[in-house]
């Protein structure tokens, strides 16, 4: 796995993970309207759509929070809901397949888990749980850790011209709203083409998400990292695979890792 570190203060985390301790975000706005919402009237907005992204800050409860509150309100709806998660590569898609089919228990699971994402499992827990409980199909979508970890050193030499042409990559230098936003927020010595392997990894997801919706009615909700929901980032490449609408919610707090307020080229929602 690739650790990246962030330019800007170290901030310690503490995982504390309880029921109660976090609460849901009550107070949205909609950068392309410049208005307020509550978390229902924006629910009722978003519920039509193919494609949810809701961008997190991993380890954040009050976010892995309203993930779930907004998988849950679609399913009681009706709609037909996948979860699509950045925390497996598609190579690991059989072992979502074995969790919802109650083929492995959650101790195997959580040890398969600890060994792919970084991330505790102790945010996703619920989550993980309420799709096993409602039958709710979980799609892995990253890419492979050592090929981005190739890529970011090494350079594109490292992957097939073929598979560059099927998942429709444009290098990072095509991009100079992205690079300088990737460039602005992180910093690694040791891979002097980063910006070229994060713009694989949302790629590679773009890919999986529009296989994943292709001929069926599946409402996707997917849960990524800040930076890879910007709107400029996996939605766009999305589109050069797929019609489906989508929709993307971020955290206000999203600043602190893309270094600029978000506006509606970045999001559909901010929350605070």
């Amino acid at each position: 796995m690739i650790y990246l570190i962030m330019k800007g203060p170290i901030i310690a985390v503490t995982l504390f993970f309880l029921a109660g301790c976090a609460s849901l975000p009550t107070h949205f706005i909609s950068l392309d309207q410049q208005t307020s919402a509550d978390l229902e009237a924006v629910l009722r907005k978003i519920e039509n759509e193919r494609v949810i992204f809701i961008g997190e800050i991993h380890g954040t409860p009050s976010i892995h929070l309203l993930q779930l509150e907004i998988i849950k309100y679609l399913h009681k709806r009706g709609k037909q809901v996948a979860v699509a998660l950045e925390a497996f590569p598609e190579s690991k898609q059989e072992i979502f397949n074995k969790w919802i089919g109650r083929i492995l228990d959650e101790y195997a699971f959580e040890r398969i888990y600890k060994e792919t994402w970084a991330i505790p499992y102790e945010y996703y827990k619920e989550i993980l749980e309420y799709a096993r409980e409602e039958h709710i199909p979980l799609v892995a979508i990253n890419a492979e850790n050592a090929l981005i970890g190739a890529v970011s050193k090494y350079g594109l030499r490292e992957i097939s011209q073929e598979f560059l042409h099927e998942i429709k990559f444009t290098a990072c230098a095509t991009d100079a709203q992205y690079k300088e936003i990737i460039d602005r927020t992180y910093h690694a010595s040791q891979f002097p083409f980063l910006c070229d392997g994060q713009r694989l990894r949302d790629a590679v997801m773009a890919f999986n998400i529009a296989h994943a919706v292709r001929g069926n009615n599946i409402t996707i909700v997917v849960l990524l990292g800040a930076t890879h929901a910007m709107k400029i980032a996996v939605p766009r490449m999305l589109q050069r695979h797929s019609a489906a609408s989508s929709t993307v919610l971020m955290p206000g707090t999203g600043r602190r890792m893309i270094g600029r307020t978000p506006d509606k080229l970045i999001a559909d929602y901010i929350w605070d």
